[in-house]
């Protein structure tokens, strides 16, 4: 799940693209818990990034701990500038499908 979080990071959107294109499933569904409306496809999961990334210019993805079963996959994180990495954390569940990305449930902690 490292490419998960580098592809959230990537601000190269070419490379962010192809990044997806190998990793979600073209009918892959994001969940955010910030948005009523679900996020389905690359086109519109590379919009959420887009936005995220705009809000919060220089901040990047971190991995802390990751477990995984079948095919669900259980990621927490940090994210924020280097000088403060820890400043939004949070946990991402991923359904697979094989090794595609088919859904994702975004779940930010609150302080």
């Amino acid at each position: 799940m490292k490419k998960h979080l580098e592809i959230w990071s990537e601000t190269d959107r070419q490379k962010r693209k192809q990044a997806i294109d190998e990793l979600y499933a073209e009918t892959c569904e994001v969940f955010d818990p910030n948005y009523a409306d679900v996020f389905r496809g690359h086109d519109a999961l590379m919009g959420l990034i887009d936005e995220v990334q705009s809000k919060f210019p220089g901040f990047v993805f971190t991995k802390r701990q990751q477990d995984e079963h079948h095919n669900i996959v259980k990621l927490t994180w940090s994210f924020g500038p280097l000088d403060q990495p820890d400043a939004i954390t949070g946990e991402d569940v991923f359904i697979m499908n094989g090794d595609l990305i088919q859904t994702l449930y975004i779940f930010i902690d609150h302080p």
